[in-house]
């Protein structure tokens, strides 16, 4: 078994416009085999700022390096070679994101689906100090006392600082990297021009860009209601809550976080001990006169078809549309 940890980065935020690939291939032991930073012709103009109050980013190159380098295309074999050797786990840190942009460029450039596994250090790094955000490398690596090589933005160095960072948390915790693996919930797979998660990062943007992107069935028990659910129920890192949606919407209905704007609000298992805020605003909305249907978790499962073990089984979610 080998490691492959890989970080990407491009011109203009992602739309298949990588202009550096850098990889850190590593033994059971942490040990380097070999480690590459390739530098790539976007082939697009680089917009490179950042949200207001925040520095532009800085890349590890001038921008007359890229335009020398050849376009992804040159570079694609040997990528495909790296990613998909066998007997290897893929790691990267928001990992999904790095695997967007390759699923973009070889759209762009009409390649071939890369097909791999993949595992998020992002994760690995959030379970260990049990937090829901996404934590940046850097914050990551400083939390936990790594200084070596900090060299951001470098492709290659990022990779190396998350094999850092992972080898950290595997001496921290006494297992090897697949064990670590095993114990919490952070691979994925693309293919087809698709990623498929198991995990889901904690964002409410995501959350949202996901809502705006089903539409309603229009027949079903839930046709034309809007639901709202319980905070304990919309936990936006797990891919319960995504096929949750999914279910609402082909049973007619449609989601909304407003409880006061529901026709049916769902309370969590967990209201006896303490009443979400949620659950309040959708009482004192119903106490007020708005007509609101208040049901149980199971009472919403048994109207769509589904057991909450049926549910957990549910295959990973595709986050393409991230």
């Amino acid at each position: 078994m080998r490691y492959v940890f890989f970080d990407i980065e491009c011109a203009d935020g992602g739309k298949g416009s990588i202009c550096s690939f850098g990889y850190v291939v590593c033994d059971e032991s942490f040990q380097e085999i070999e480690s590459d930073d390739i530098v790539i012709n976007p082939n697009t103009r680089f917009c490179l700022g950042r949200r207001t109050g925040r520095a532009e980013l800085v890349l590890a190159y001038t921008e007359a390096e890229f335009r020398r380098a050849p376009i992804f295309p040159r570079f694609y074999d040997r990528i495909r070679k790296l990613l998909e050797a066998p007997d290897q786990l893929v790691i990267g840190h928001s990992v999904q994101d790095d695997v967007s942009f390759l699923c973009k460029s070889c759209i762009r450039y009409g390649l071939d689906s890369l097909r791999f596994r993949f595992t998020d250090s992002q994760s690995l790094y959030a379970a260990y100090v049990g937090v829901k955000g996404q934590v940046g490398l850097d914050k990551a690596c400083d939390a936990l006392g790594i200084t070596e090589g900090r060299d951001v933005h470098k492709s290659e160095e990022d990779a190396r600082m998350a094999m850092r960072l992972v080898r950290t948390l595997c001496e921290r915790t006494g297992k090897s990297l697949t064990e670590l693996v095993a114990s919490c919930t952070c691979g994925g797979i693309t293919e087809d021009f698709k990623i498929f998660c198991s995990y889901i990062h904690p964002n409410r943007t995501m959350f949202l860009n996901y809502l705006d992107k089903v539409t309603p069935s229009r027949s079903g028990v839930l046709r034309g209601k809007r639901v709202a659910v319980a905070t304990a129920i919309e936990q936006p890192n797990s891919k319960e809550i995504y096929h949750l949606v999914r279910l609402i919407y082909e049973a007619g209905g449609t989601y909304t976080r407003i409880p006061t704007q529901c026709d049916v609000f769902v309370m969590s298992a967990a209201e006896s001990a303490k009443i979400c805020k949620r659950t309040r605003m959708a009482k004192q909305a119903r106490h007020g006169g708005v007509k609101i249907d208040m049901i149980s978790y199971d009472a919403l499962l048994t109207m769509l078809g589904i057991t909450a073990d049926q549910l957990a089984a549910m295959p990973d979610v595709d986050i393409t549309w991230m």
